[in-house]
């Protein structure tokens, strides 16, 4: 206590040119409008920066949920698109249908879709794999199929009780029937290794017609509902077969850069593969 008295003695001297200045400055402000107004001006503008960068930094905190209710309502959303093709179909046949969409209709779509996260991926080497953070207790099961925002990614292959593991279209044993859109001839799609943003379209027959740019999407399928965009076709490939054309095409889904992904659920699809398998 004693020391700090004597450094507050032998400092008064600043001390008190402290206390005066900081007085001299309130009168200042508190009497000329003048500087009142460049003060608060200039203090506004501190504090708005201060409430600028607080907001930009508890905005980046929120970012992981924010994006998370995105991907559910996009989920939400192709569930309705789906519905609403298949509403679509049903008009053209029958003109004369009237069809009112209620939430009870939208609730009853054939495909729910789960929204995911990838939390590993390999697009690198040849037998490709991406991992998500949702598994069983999310309703995941083998066989499921998998799109992006942009398009077709792979099938659900293994499930764990959280995780699961899904073959991509960049996989050589990836198999999917496909067409090109306006097209009622099907052939499949593969992926010879050589290139994670280009796979190839086979089987098609040599008189069908293309043209560089056409659009390839799914067809008839056990796993995913027809339509959905594969990728874009680039030109012609080269075919063993005399009979049937391949195609080189433009990936829609940009592997190196997926993030999150859509999981789809078709809720007929047990009792398809069911009745399907009495065949045998």
């Amino acid at each position: 206590m004693r020391n700090l008295l004597n450094y507050i003695l032998r400092n008064s001297a600043w001390f008190l040119s402290i206390l005066l200045i900081a007085f001299s400055i309130y009168l200042v402000f508190k009497y000329n409008s003048y500087q009142r107004s460049v003060y608060l001006t200039s203090a506004n503008k501190i504090s708005g920066s201060v409430y600028k960068m607080s907001n930009n930094v508890t905005s980046f905190f929120h970012l992981k949920n924010n994006n998370h209710e995105l991907l559910e309502r996009n989920a939400q959303l192709e569930s309705m698109v789906q519905l609403l093709k298949k509403e679509v179909i049903t008009l053209a046949r029958d003109s004369s249908t009237i069809v009112a969409f209620t939430n009870d209709s939208i609730q009853s779509t054939q495909f729910e879709f789960i929204p995911a996260d990838v939390v590993n991926i390999s697009i690198s080497k040849f037998n490709n794999f991406i991992t998500v953070d949702k598994g069983e207790v999310d309703g995941v099961k083998p066989d499921m199929g998998v799109i992006s925002n942009d398009g077709v990614v792979g099938v659900v292959r293994n499930v764990s009780k959280h995780f699961s593991v899904i073959i991509p279209i960049i996989n050589p044993t990836f198999r999917l029937g496909a067409k090109l859109k306006d097209s009622e001839n099907f052939g499949s799609i593969m992926w010879r290794g050589n290139d994670a943003s280009v796979a190839q379209l086979t089987e098609l027959p040599k008189h069908e017609r293309f043209e560089v740019g056409d659009t390839v999407v799914t067809g008839f399928s056990q796993i995913f509902p027809e339509g959905i965009i594969i990728g874009y076709n680039q030109e012609k490939g080269i075919s063993m077969d005399d009979n049937f054309n391949t195609f080189n095409i433009s990936l829609a889904t940009n592997f190196q850069s997926l993030q999150h992904v859509l999981i789809i659920n078709d809720k007929y699809y047990k009792e398809r593969a069911a009745l399907e398998a009495t065949i045998n």
